[in-house]
């Protein structure tokens, strides 16, 4: 029962912040309340990743932030990667390993540092840090993103 309040807590935190970010810009013709089970799904060329912007900039009219649903096949990672803005991440299901390089602004960023991401856990990508999410679980993994909408800039292949 408690890693439903927390869940739900974070959830409505991080519906506080879109709201409050987004407040600025015109959302006409956004429905209040949709069913995210009819929203777009991508895989960007990633196997066994399903990505679905529960709420976005361009997509929904919204100033500057992004929440996303995405779902992750056993033994799936993201490409080596990152990113103009920070993330945040609340995992709901499965886990896996987070590969980040806080190092990574050197020409040869070296060995990056390993963090265990599990159910119930929440991490965050500083700013420009290279980074890769290795889900090493049997069942799906599946995490809620949030973060400043930017144009998305991989500079590596995946392994």
């Amino acid at each position: 029962m408690a890693e439903l309040t927390i869940l739900v807590f974070l959830l409505a935190f991080f519906a506080l912040i879109t709201v409050f970010t987004a407040a600025q810009c015109s959302t006409n013709g956004l429905p209040i309340v949709r069913d995210i089970s009819k929203l777009p799904q991508d895989s960007y060329g990633i196997p066994g990743l399903s990505h679905m912007t529960v709420a976005g900039s361009l997509m929904h009219g919204m100033k500057e932030v992004e929440i996303w649903l995405e779902t992750l096949a056993p033994g799936a990672r993201t490409p080596i990667h990152r990113h103009s803005c920070e993330e945040v991440f609340v995992v709901i299901k499965g886990g896996g390993t987070l590969y980040l390089a806080s190092n990574s602004h050197s020409k040869s960023p070296g060995k990056p540092e390993e963090f265990r991401i599990y159910s119930n856990s929440t991490f965050h990508i500083p700013v420009d840090d290279v980074h890769q999410v290795d889900y090493l679980s049997v069942s799906p993994f599946c995490c809620i993103g949030l973060r400043r909408f930017f144009w998305f800039n991989v500079i590596m292949g995946a392994n």
